[in-house]
């Protein structure tokens, strides 16, 4: 398999744009940060329009690219994990249904 390198493109991302890129949510992204698996930083906010005066997490490229680089072995290491997540796939398109 070969790996897909994540393309730089902005000087920093959103922890909804991490969120969207993982499909995981923003809450996650910001749990990831706090417990310091991904880097990020705390900005203040940007706009007078925001809702509250806390800050927001910013997330680097280049911290999106150490998780890529290793994309390959990320991969192999979830495989055990696949039969578990595949029984809970099946289990929810069932409920769907």
């Amino acid at each position: 398999m070969q790996a897909i390198l994540f393309h730089v493109e902005k000087d920093y991302y959103t922890t909804r744009e991490i969120a969207e890129l993982y499909h995981v949510t923003p809450g996650t992204v910001c749990s990831w940060i706090r417990k310091g698996r991904l880097q990020g930083e705390m900005w203040d906010p940007t706009s007078k329009k925001a809702k509250t005066n806390r800050g927001r997490y910013r997330i680097s490229p280049q911290a999106v690219q150490e998780v890529e680089k290793h994309q390959a072995k990320l991969f192999e290491a979830s495989r055990r994990y696949w039969p578990s997540l595949l029984a809970r796939m099946q289990q929810k398109q069932a409920e769907n249904e």
